[in-house]
């Protein structure tokens, strides 16, 4: 399934979230210009995190593990911590200005 990348999504989606995985979507709260390469890193890690094993088991597994360790200590999102100042490869630098 194609990735499609949104800028500029509303309060009413993203809540206090400045990026947020929605598969096949990846939201952002800000412009594109003003989405750091981190958090674009960040939120693609999700994304390889989610084709790794599957869209449903990833939001299953997402909700299990958040309801035993929180959000700080979640184990996606302390991968994705580490990962998200990895410098973008070319083709993911080109998905962030598409």
């Amino acid at each position: 399934m194609k990735l499609r990348i949104k800028y500029n999504v509303g309060r009413w989606i993203m809540g206090k979230w400045r990026g947020k995985v929605l598969y096949p979507f990846v939201l952002f709260s800000q412009a594109k210009d003003d989405v750091s390469h981190q958090l674009f890193r960040h939120e693609l890690e999700h994304v390889y995190q989610l084709r790794r094993i599957g869209w449903l088991w990833f939001y299953l597994k997402y909700l299990a593990l958040a309801v035993r360790y929180g959000y700080r200590k979640h184990p996606f999102e302390l991968e994705a911590d580490e990962r998200q100042n990895d410098p973008l490869t070319e083709q993911e630098l080109a998905m962030k200005c598409s």
